[in-house]
């Protein structure tokens, strides 16, 4: 087992990218993924919360290192470990993936292969991304295969492929965002830096977007029911507002958005009070650029 300051320098083998997960009360199933993704390649399972002996159930073996937090510390402070990591041990590529994405190793390949190739033109790429469905939503069939360069230049974290030249470049994710937004921020900071952040709409991998979904004039749209997660969307949100880098379009869109997430957000809380209050205290938040209040809204 790898303490929270510590990390393997096992070589990477044979020049595959290194699969960065991060875990927070993993499934069983979660962890037979985990097990799964180390018998095709290198993986580092970063641990924020287990209920069970972390040695007893994910023990380290070979191409599967695991680093454990004592405590929650978070999202991106979780994909900073796991990534920095991965590039000491000697990666040239890292895939960051939340606990219940289920890859195949054709799509790992595909998005490898797009990287190095777009990496082979002496073009600066930061990340390429896979196109996420989520599964709750049915199938759906590749249209293309072609490499895209998105017109707005983010991605969700999990299935997204960062390479040594963008880490290098970009930096760590933002780590006071704890959990939501640390996606989008990253990928509109490489591109202010000119690096590109592409998107490979013939890779598709299936994902859960949000923790349930609802259906609105027969979409569905995904939604978030839990007060500790409205409390940073808001949060987080006002304070992407604040960053010069991030595009203004991005920026009105997002603010717009807060207007009826917020009533939403009460609407189809599990409890109701609880995210009145922690958005509450986000807004605060927001405001003041500070996270003063995020214990408390961790802490209920």
């Amino acid at each position: 087992m790898i303490s929270e300051d510590e990390h393997a320098t096992r070589p990477i083998i044979d020049r595959l990218p290194v699969t960065v997960i991060v875990l927070f009360h993993p499934s069983d199933a979660d962890l037979a993924n985990v097990n799964r993704l180390a018998d095709a390649g290198p993986v580092i399972a970063v641990i924020n919360a287990i209920a069970q002996n972390p040695q007893a159930v994910l023990p380290a073996r070979d191409r599967l290192s695991v680093i454990h937090n004592r405590s929650n510390m978070g999202l991106a402070h979780a994909l900073n470990q796991g990534i920095k990591a991965a590039f000491d041990q000697g990666a040239d590529h890292v895939l960051l993936l939340d606990q219940d994405s289920r890859p195949d190793p054709v799509m790992i390949a595909r998005l490898t292969s797009a990287a190095k190739s777009i990496e082979a033109q002496q073009r600066q790429l930061a990340c390429v991304a896979p196109l996420l469905h989520d599964r709750k939503f049915g199938q759906i069939t590749a249209t293309s295969a072609k490499f895209e360069v998105c017109d707005i230049p983010s991605f969700a974290t999990s299935g997204t492929l960062i390479t040594r030249s963008g880490w290098k470049h970009v930096g760590p994710m933002w780590d006071e965002l704890f959990i939501d937004g640390i996606d989008h921020e990253w990928c509109f900071r490489a591109r202010a830096k000119g690096m590109e952040t592409v998107q490979i709409p013939g890779v598709i991998m299936e994902h859960d977007m949000g923790e349930d979904a609802i259906n609105l004039l027969g979409h569905f749209k995904p939604v978030h029911r839990s007060p500790i997660r409205h409390y940073f969307i808001v949060r987080n949100t006002l304070w992407l507002l604040r960053q010069k880098h991030i595009p203004v379009k991005w920026r009105r869109l997002e603010l717009l958005k807060l207007f009826y997430r917020i009533p939403a957000y009460i609407f189809f809380s599990t409890a109701r009070m609880r995210s009145a209050k922690n958005m509450g205290f986000a807004v605060i938040d927001g405001l003041r650029g500070k996270s003063s209040l995020q214990q408390h809204a961790l802490s209920k």
